[in-house]
């Protein structure tokens, strides 16, 4: 099976929120009727939780699509607020499969993770809008491979 991963920023403002989904949902529709059936997700706020909830609800219409979630670090959202972790625990208890790769967070989790879901995809959906961060260093990890 053909399979996608997803990375972007965290932060992002309501109006691009909106703007984000509409182009997700046609993008992934798009790869799934290119033969894309499994899509990788890094599990953290902003893009990730926007990709993650579009590939939720097109496994509704698409029931052979899966959502695999590579956690960094098992404490990935003790920090964050309670409604960022209902709607973060509402995506790894729908994803078919999650796989935690540290059982805690150190220096460089966050790039390891997502150097993994580049190297376990076939393409990369990305959301990058400046040349710093970590969704730039995985772009240029994605174009490199």
């Amino acid at each position: 099976m053909k399979t996608c991963c997803f990375t972007g920023h965290r932060n992002l403002s309501g109006d691009e929120r909106e703007q984000i989904m509409s182009v997700l949902l046609e993008k992934i529709e798009e790869l799934i009727t290119l033969g894309v059936a499994v899509f990788i997700n890094g599990g953290a706020l902003g893009f990730d939780t926007l990709s993650a909830l579009a590939v939720l609800g097109l496994k509704k219409k698409y029931n052979h699509i899966k959502l695999k979630i590579y956690v960094p670090h098992k404490k990935q959202s003790e920090l964050w607020s309670d409604d960022n972790k209902k709607i973060y625990n509402y995506i790894i208890s729908s994803a078919d499969e999650v796989k935690v790769l540290s059982p805690y967070n150190h220096a460089g989790c966050m790039q390891a993770r997502n150097r993994r879901m580049v190297d376990d995809s076939d393409c990369v959906i990305a959301y990058l809008r400046k040349t710093s961060g970590g969704t730039f260093y995985t772009v240029n990890y994605a174009e490199k491979k």
